[in-house]
């Protein structure tokens, strides 16, 4: 009874993911998105209901990837801003 949906397939789940973030941030590299959705599909994977893990992972996986460009950012700014003095 606790089990996930039978009709719940991972793989397929974080390629409609993938596909979703790519459109919104196709500057993003696509192999780091397909492994940022494939961590956050299967983080949910074992949930009793499992219609909305795509939704979820989708915006899991945008802000995850949204928080590794604002580290990039900053560390590029840091190392920019030691070269201009």
């Amino acid at each position: 009874m606790d089990k996930p949906a039978k009709d719940f397939d991972a793989h397929e789940v974080t390629e409609e993911v993938a596909e979703r973030v790519k459109k919104r941030m196709p500057d993003v590299d696509d192999d780091l998105i397909r492994r940022e959705a494939a961590a956050s599909v299967e983080s949910h994977a074992d949930a009793r209901v499992t219609d909305f893990i795509g939704i979820i992972a989708e915006r899991e996986t945008r802000e995850r990837l949204a928080g590794i460009a604002e580290e990039s950012d900053a560390g590029s700014d840091a190392g920019s801003a030691d070269t201009a003095g």
